[in-house]
């Protein structure tokens, strides 16, 4: 035999996969020059870059949920289909992400840059009667895209303008081919959810968006920011001068909350109001309790 049968195996699945995700042109991650760049710059974007990876591996857990969740309803083959290509696209962005956390850091081992243990999932599992699984899914989509993806779209148009080495910008044109088609996924599939969904469903609901944009907030404003420090200010982004610093993918917590109040004020809330959702309410009872945490900088 010329191998183990599972690494075999794990081999020629991982190139079925690859021939999936693999959309030309792929960045040259062998062309960015890690010794162009001071040790604690890379350190820094790895972080991050690590850290979309994980929150990109996350989603594939999640939208493979929900598509089960929703193929046990029957649910219309276009949902079923735009959340297979979600799934895709989750794919090839965690390992776009992984990739250049690896490669900003190429004197480590991957796995002392990164390690794929799955994480958890943000929302409890399923449930196992079909008369509670429709407004569960709601609920999933409602977090993870209509909130999550939302943001996630401005938080890498940023990126695009302020990131300076050609090897990450590509990888973040990479991604923003595809965060517009997911955000649109959730608006129009909670749509079409809350559509089949009865008045105690969509009460019940209400108080998960309380919820949802409370931890949103706990999770996207870190470092001591607060709203009252961002009176005034606008999330506007310019493209670094000549003698800017180098940007290998990182965002200041500052500019990380300060894009988010943005979107929430600017698409999300409006949105969901939209829905039929009290906006109003559900920002008041969002039971930010706890100051925020460290911010991964």
């Amino acid at each position: 035999m010329s191998g183990h049968p599972s690494r075999t195996s794990s081999a020629r699945l991982e190139k079925i996969c690859r021939a999936q995700i693999d959309r030309a042109p792929w960045p040259d991650f062998e062309a960015f020059d890690a010794s162009a760049y001071p040790l604690p710059l890379r350190e820094r974007a790895a972080r991050q870059w690590w850290r979309r990876a994980r929150e990109e591996y996350g989603s594939i857990h999640e939208f493979t949920q929900v598509a089960h969740a929703l193929t046990t309803l029957r649910a219309p083959i276009g949902v079923l289909g735009a959340l297979a290509r979600l799934i895709g696209d989750e794919v090839r962005h965690a390992s776009l992400c992984a990739q250049m956390a690896e490669a900003t850091l190429p004197e480590r081992a991957p796995g002392e840059v990164y390690d794929w243990t799955p994480p958890r999932a943000p929302w409890p599992a399923p449930p196992s009667d079909a008369a509670h699984t429709l407004r569960w899914a709601a609920d999933a989509v409602l977090c993870s895209c209509c909130i999550g993806e939302t943001i996630s779209r401005p938080l890498f148009e940023a990126l695009a303008t302020l990131v300076t080495d050609p090897v990450p910008q590509a990888v973040v044109r990479q991604i923003l081919r595809d965060e517009h088609l997911h955000a649109t996924f959730g608006w129009e599939a909670l749509g079409w959810m809350l559509g089949e969904l009865g008045e105690g469903d969509r009460a019940w609901l209400q108080g998960r968006l309380a919820k949802r944009l409370g931890a949103f907030e706990r999770s996207c404003v870190v470092g001591g920011v607060t709203l009252a420090d961002l009176a005034g200010e606008d999330a506007v982004v310019a493209p670094p001068g000549p003698d800017a610093p180098p940007n290998l993918g990182h965002l200041d917590a500052r500019l990380y909350a300060m894009i988010f109040y943005s979107t929430l004020e600017s698409e999300v809330l409006p949105r969901f109001a939209a829905l039929g959702f009290d906006t109003d309410r559900a920002w008041r009872e969002r039971g930010l309790t706890r100051e925020p945490a460290a911010p991964s900088t």
